[in-house]
């Protein structure tokens, strides 16, 4: 049987933006652009796959190698820590409704 999986992306730099863009009214969107640009070298850029028995696989999209989840930090961490749980209680509440009828 298919294991099918949820996919997720996560664009640390896409994610700094809208966070200083939702936090403040005194940047312009070019200027948290050019920031950003000065402010780091490297932003994650990572696809999420996770899968209904639990289990996750993390690509690094720039390089294409698996990351594990102890090797996250930061932002990308966060990212994964809130995805987990809105598809652990995702399945749960699929459970109880399955279970319900």
């Amino acid at each position: 049987m298919m294991n099918p999986s949820h996919n997720f992306r996560f664009i640390e730099r896409d994610y700094w933006y809208q966070k200083a863009l939702c936090d403040t009214d005194h940047l312009l969107p070019e200027q948290i652009d050019a920031l950003l640009d000065d402010a780091h070298s490297y932003y994650a850029d990572y696809t999420f796959k996770f899968y209904n028995d639990g289990s996750v696989t993390i690509i690094d999209n720039d390089t294409n190698n698996r990351i594990k989840p102890k090797e996250l930090t930061g932002a990308v961490y966060d990212f994964y820590i809130r995805k987990r749980i809105y598809m652990i209680k995702a399945n749960l509440i699929e459970k109880q409704l399955q279970h319900a009828n």
